[in-house]
């Protein structure tokens, strides 16, 4: 006599489980002995069929043993959907996924403000570098004792003196005279 076999979605209608509640208990070694494939479902035999009932009626409070009635209302559907240990376990890493999620957008939320105090600070420091660079620009160029000063593209140059400007003639009287000798001459 052929035993019935089972798949996994009736199992899970008949108990009233996720079909990945089922999927969780059928390990290598139970897959061995009481499954067999056919294409692509899984049939589970009667000793497998019992003890994955034993194993689901065990983990039910009394109260909940009595089998599902068709005519519940949505709020009892859901209370139980709730009550349930599996997606308890799963609402629980849920809101513990929120919460660390908060805390980190609320880390960034702190560097994003810090970042932005440091950028104001800097840009303060930049005006206040660039009104002194112009106060001793203004200094400099006041500054004209015996010398003319000068600066240009951040550069300062220093004019010549009086003895330098003699200097300077004396040079170009020389190179006059020079240019006036013939190139032969210059050898």
């Amino acid at each position: 006599m052929a035993s019935k076999r089972y798949t996994i979605k009736d199992l899970a209608d008949e108990l009233g489980v996720t079909k990945p509640g089922i999927r969780k208990l059928l390990t290598d070694s139970f897959r061995k002995q009481y499954t067999e494939t056919t294409g692509n479902k899984i049939l589970i035999n009667n000793a497998g069929a019992r003890i994955i009932r034993k194993h689901f009626e065990n983990s039910k409070p009394k109260t909940e043993q009595k089998p599902l009635s068709e005519t519940k209302n949505g709020y009892q559907k859901q209370m139980e959907a709730v009550s349930d240990s599996p997606a308890n376990a799963v609402i629980s890493a849920k809101d513990e996924t929120i919460k660390l999620l908060k805390e980190q957008l609320k880390a960034k939320d702190d560097q994003l403000a810090n970042m932005q105090k440091l950028m104001d600070q800097n840009q303060q420091l930049l005006l206040h570098t660039q009104e002194e660079n112009k106060h001793l620009l203004a200094l400099n160029t006041s500054d004209k004792d015996n010398k003319v000063q000068s600066v240009h593209d951040g550069e300062y140059h220093e004019a010549p003196k009086a003895a330098d400007k003699d200097n300077e003639q004396q040079d170009q009287t020389v190179r006059s005279n020079e240019e006036k000798k013939p190139w032969w001459k210059l050898w």
